[in-house]
């Protein structure tokens, strides 16, 4: 008998139901070649789901392309998880965190932006002087003041992109951290299950 195989959600359906006419646990497990407690997780996986869908009256159709459904399906795999439909659940459950603005990554971009204000407008006095002398036909006026300004400005819009990009990645790394959490009890492991069967 086979301990490491996964039954789909049809196979768990037709245990539920079998289980539920009367017919042994043991019988269950034999015919469809997995572990009692995997017999088990099937009826309780059904009984939940069933419990749950009465208390959710509203049902929801969304259209997508295929190539949109075959990435979505890639990444549910990449969890070891098979049930889109609990999978979407569960996203949308913890959407109010997943989907929240990051007030951390708004400040710090309001501060940068207050920076780059400054530097710009000693900047464009810089080039309002320049521009301006040359209508006059007078040398272009460019001091080390000026100068000192325009490597300011350089310097400042370096430091930000190297700020942005390490804002944004570790913004990735809690999304990300974020969407395993909402989906852990839907993976092959959860619930003590470890590789037997991730009926969840």
């Amino acid at each position: 008998m086979s301990r490491g195989r996964r039954l789909t959600e049809t196979e768990r359906l037709s245990i539920a139901k079998e289980r539920a006419q009367g017919i042994a646990a043991a019988e269950l497990a034999a015919r469809h070649g997995v572990s009692l407690k995997s017999v088990y997780n099937a009826v309780n996986h059904v009984r939940d789901r069933k419990r749950a869908n009465g208390s959710r009256p509203k049902v929801i159709g969304l259209r997508v392309s295929e190539r949109e459904l075959e990435r979505f399906d890639a990444a549910l795999e990449g969890f070891g998880i098979t049930n889109r439909t609990d999978a979407l659940r569960a996203l949308m459950a913890a959407a109010g965190k997943i989907l929240k603005p990051d007030e951390k990554i708004a400040d710090q971009l309001e501060g940068m932006s207050a920076r780059i204000n400054r530097v710009g407008n000693n900047v464009n006095q810089v080039a309002r002087r320049m521009n301006e002398a040359k209508l006059r036909g007078e040398p272009l006026p460019f001091s080390a003041q000026s100068h000192a300004h325009m490597r300011e400005l350089a310097g400042l819009v370096f430091e930000m992109a190297d700020q942005i990009q390490e804002m944004f990645r570790a913004r990735r790394g809690e999304l990300d951290l974020d969407v395993s959490r909402a989906l852990a009890h839907l993976m092959p492991d959860a619930k003590g299950e470890g590789a037997e069967n991730g009926s969840g």
